[in-house]
């Protein structure tokens, strides 16, 4: 029984997956970043309701980024302090596989997560037989008329919460193709990756896929 934690955007997400089969699933999706407060109470909750003990547990899965560094970072050390409580292995996905590709039928998919200012962490995904396999890295897309220019003339869906900034950035978004912003990334979609399980991590030194590196901002609030 694996447990499967994603917490790279605003959706807290939890999912306890059996081989191929989800057992069940939880999420709270808020304005703010609740994970610090709820990702614990969310797999206490799950795993009583449904009788199953820490023991049983086989490994954690974890979403890996990239996304926001406070969700992950709650997400992973969470993850690993489970895995070395317990003593299973540690597995991570890429976040930006972690969509409902399952009514995808256009030949390319661009899953976008918001990268502030404006640009989107951005995952290229082409259909092939037996679903959908990565087509080049991930990247940290600047949004311009130009971006992706090579799938301009193609059908594509384009997925995840980064939608919106081609509305902002883009004067002209191509006929071709079909967009939906209401989409999160989601623990109850990692078992698409689950087929066969990835190399375990190190407990010890893994650490979340940040892309970019963290910039501080100074703080708007006034204390005096």
């Amino acid at each position: 029984m694996l447990l499967c934690i994603e917490t790279a955007t605003k959706n807290c997400s939890i999912a306890l997956w059996n081989g191929q089969q989800m057992v069940a699933t939880r999420a709270e999706r808020g304005d703010r970043f609740i994970h610090g407060e709820r990702l614990h109470v969310l797999i206490k909750e799950l795993l009583e309701a449904h009788s199953v003990s820490f023991s049983a547990l086989t490994g954690i899965c974890v979403g890996k980024g990239p996304g926001s560094y406070t969700g992950l970072r709650i997400g992973v050390s969470t993850a690993k302090g489970l895995c070395f409580a317990l003593g299973i292995p540690l597995y991570s996905v890429p976040t930006l596989g972690c969509f409902d590709f399952s009514n995808c039928t256009t030949p390319f998919v661009i899953t976008v997560l918001d990268a502030r200012r404006d640009e989107v962490y951005a995952q290229v995904w082409r259909l092939v037989e037996g679903g959908l396999t990565p087509d080049g890295a991930v990247e940290a897309v600047i949004i311009t008329d130009d971006s992706w220019k090579s799938l301009q003339n193609e059908p594509v869906t384009i997925m995840g919460e980064g939608v919106e900034k081609l509305g902002q950035f883009m004067t002209q978004i191509p006929e071709s193709w079909q967009l939906q912003a209401n989409s999160d990334p989601d623990a109850k979609y990692m078992g698409q990756h689950l087929s066969v399980l990835p190399v375990a991590e190190d407990v010890a030194y893994f650490e979340p896929y940040y892309l970019k590196d963290f910039v501080a901002e100074k703080s708007k609030k006034k204390f005096f």
